[in-house]
């Protein structure tokens, strides 16, 4: 099995947390083949690790690619070495001695399935689930990303519940997924991309499920943390329309208009909340989200100027002094969202 599958862990400015998680991989039964890629961090990943690792292989970007750029490295490289099955795991996580082997026994048992997750826990408390089942803008229901509980069972054979969308936390994605849809798109850079990996899947006739059983524990967005609230605020509101765009047409969800009409409702409410609660950078964020996404500039955030940002600034400052701070808080717009 070892030759079939392999783990995919990015790293940007996490050495301890990357420690941590493969010091977890070691006790994998059976065992895997492990790529950590450093995407650009400060500090080079592989003289700091590979002396305690020398089984895992090391790859280092010279820029941060965003969890999609670094991911692809990952496939790439691991498809070019035989894998059938490719675990993108947060380096932020620590996993079950049993995670390859039950993915991968999901995975046979199940041949339409295309991505696979396990339901994640927190790290602290580790009993409590962070993240199982998502679906997606489904009529009805709050919000763009909703909750779809799995069911956590113990039977010999595992137990796979569809899903429109496995969180990026831990996802396997079959060699077949690949060959049928090609590889992230990187112009999301970072948040929203695993959903449209996911959403892509399905739309080329895979199926996508979570295996009812806690096999790994997160941390938490551990990036934002470290580079601020702000970056989350930006990607998530200029990525969401992307997503929505790319996705308006799927079976039994929203109508284009009915989507568009709560992204724009859910933009302001929370760039409303981040102004009253005096985070104006945040606030900007939210702006400069919708901007650059109404004017197709994708990839990487950048400080270049845009001309013409301030009809959109002006437009909810025009709502905030009409409608003041919102009266309800905002749904999260992603399954993990900080």
């Amino acid at each position: 099995m070892r030759g079939n599958v392999w783990i995919v862990v990015v790293d940007f400015n996490g050495i301890e947390d990357t420690r941590r998680c493969l010091r977890s991989l070691g006790e994998l039964a059976p065992a895997a083949s492990v790529i950590v890629v450093d995407n650009g961090s400060a500090k080079d990943l592989t003289l700091a690790l590979k002396p305690e690792f020398p089984a895992v292989a090391f790859f280092r970007s010279r820029t941060n690619t965003g969890w999609a750029g670094g991911n692809n490295i990952g496939l790439r490289y691991a498809l070019a070495r035989g894998a059938e099955f490719v675990v993108l795991l947060n380096n932020d996580t620590t996993v079950s001695p049993r995670l390859v082997e039950r993915l991968v026994a999901a995975a046979r048992a199940n041949p339409e399935y295309g991505i696979l997750g396990p339901v994640i826990r927190f790290m602290d408390p580790p009993s409590e689930v962070q993240t199982d089942g998502v679906q997606f803008n489904r009529p009805g229901r709050p919000g763009f990303f909703q909750r779809q509980v799995v069911p956590l069972t113990s039977r010999p054979e595992p137990q796979v519940t569809e899903v429109d969308i496995v969180n990026g936390c831990c996802l396997m994605v079959r060699r077949d997924v690949v060959a049928a849809v090609g590889l992230i798109d990187e112009e999301f850079f970072l948040v929203h991309e695993e959903s449209d990996y996911c959403l892509r899947s399905q739309q080329a006739g895979f199926k996508n499920g979570v295996v009812g059983e806690a096999l790994v524990w997160h941390k938490g967005s551990s990036t934002f943390q470290r580079e601020g609230k702000r970056l989350q605020r930006y990607y998530d509101s200029r990525n969401l329309i992307r997503l929505l765009a790319r996705h308006w047409g799927r079976p039994a969800a929203r109508s284009t208009l009915i989507s568009a009409l709560l992204y724009f409702r859910y933009a302001y409410h929370r760039y409303a909340i981040e102004r009253e609660h005096g985070y104006a950078s945040s606030a900007e964020a939210v702006i400069e989200g919708v901007y650059d996404a109404w004017t197709r500039r994708f990839g990487p955030y950048s400080t270049r100027p845009r001309f013409g940002i301030s009809l959109v600034r002006e437009a909810f400052d025009l709502v905030w002094r009409f409608a003041g701070e919102p009266t309800v808080a905002p749904t999260s717009a992603t399954p993990s969202a900080v």
